[in-house]
């Protein structure tokens, strides 16, 4: 009479042979369900292995993108999402040296409401540091001007002053007068005021935005 014999007692092969014929008598549910109920420790490991090499490699591709500029445009009209890629575009090509991994951060959902998402928004853009150029209608340029929020062109563009002041009004820069601006088709709304950020660090690109749009 044959010893009888134990799972425990099987060798890994066979052990491997006895799961895949309990597997082809399942259904795909009960397979799952199954799989899940003895392996959910690895299965969980390789999710969790996965999704920290997913992680790194998004942050890795992340830490290789160079910002050139990062600007907030408030109230755009509903069909500016064609004139905010050509924008992105150009001033990517102003700009930029050339290298594909250069890029221009546009934020065309800012509002001037104040209705909760409108001042969430706003006090988003405004306070994390991550905004260097806002350009919106005149009451919210005038709110946040009030709070210092801004610095002037005249530090911004520097010694190159001078030679923009005769388009500025009272030291603004109101990009509702400048052709390549209209062209864009983002706004319905004059005058556009355009302003640089005190926590900007991009002060230099943000100079050069404002020669795009003025020359």
């Amino acid at each position: 009479m044959a010893e009888k014999r134990y799972e425990s007692d099987l060798t890994n092969k066979e052990k491997r042979q006895l799961e895949w014929k309990k597997l082809k008598t399942m259904t795909w549910g009960e397979r799952i369900q199954y799989l899940w109920a003895y392996y959910k420790i690895w299965l969980a490991a390789l999710i969790a292995v996965i999704f920290v090499v997913w992680i790194g490699v998004t942050s890795w591709q992340n830490s290789q993108i160079v910002v050139l500029l990062s600007v907030a445009v408030a109230d755009t009209t509903l069909d500016s999402s064609e004139g905010a890629e050509k924008m992105e575009e150009d001033l990517i090509a102003y700009l930029g040296t050339g290298d594909s991994k250069e890029t221009i951060s546009l934020d065309t959902t800012v509002q001037s409401g104040d209705d909760y998402t409108a001042v969430i928004k706003k006090t988003v853009v405004m306070a994390t540091g991550s905004t260097d150029v806002l350009i919106c209608g005149e009451d919210m340029y005038n709110e946040y001007e009030e709070q210092g929020a801004f610095v002037s062109w005249e530090e911004v563009l520097g010694d190159d002053y001078a030679s923009y002041e005769s388009k500025l009004v009272d030291g603004k820069l109101d990009l509702s007068t400048s052709p390549k601006w209209k062209d864009y088709g983002m706004t319905d709304y004059e005058p556009v005021y355009t302003a640089v950020l005190a926590s900007s660090e991009n002060q230099e690109n943000a100079a050069k935005m404002a020669e795009y749009f003025l020359d």
